[in-house]
């Protein structure tokens, strides 16, 4: 869940602004990852320091009986239209796309989180933001789910589409 929450906050950044060769364009340090998987457990104490570095305050994140994280919990919690908020969950998510949410394991998740990420895509295109990616095909949990390339961060039905968009992610 927390992949669907982070694509979708990563389609409500405005990279429209200051050119990346502008001296003064503000810039942000991501967090370095490796090419091992992080245990679970570190992987959300790194997460959730990160915020709290952030100033993001959010409850802590709880696993369920099968020992997957409980990020679905959070969304609520997140403003999606606070830019801030938004780059601070993006860098962090780094700790979580490390191995934490790798979905090969379980092909029946795998699959019931890609059918949610593509109908959170088609219902961002049935909100008039008709150029939304679908899903990477083969996206297995580790990554962002959406070519962060292809996603129309200028588009300015975006923002409120996400937020529309997101119960059908969270059912709520």
């Amino acid at each position: 869940m927390i992949l669907v929450a982070l694509g979708a906050a990563a389609c409500t950044s405005d990279p429209g602004g200051s050119s990346p060769t502008d001296p003064t364009a503000p810039t942000t340090t991501i967090p370095a990852t490796t090419t091992t998987t992080l245990p679970t457990d570190e992987a959300v104490q790194r997460f959730e320091s990160c915020l709290a570095e952030s100033d993001l305050d959010l409850d802590p994140i709880t696993l369920d009986a099968q020992g997957r994280l409980r990020l679905d919990l959070l969304l609520p919690d997140l403003d999606f239209t606070n830019e801030e908020s938004i780059v601070a969950l993006s860098v962090c998510s780094e700790y979580l796309t490390t191995g934490a949410l790798d979905l090969t394991a379980n092909p029946l998740l795998k699959e019931k989180v890609v059918g949610l990420l593509a109908g959170f895509s088609e219902c961002l295109r049935s909100r008039g933001v008709s150029d939304f990616p679908d899903p990477i095909e083969g996206f297995s949990g580790i990554g962002g789910p959406f070519p962060l390339a292809e996603i129309p961060y200028a588009d300015p039905d975006l923002a409120e589409a996400v937020e529309a968009c997101r119960e059908r992610l969270t059912g709520r």
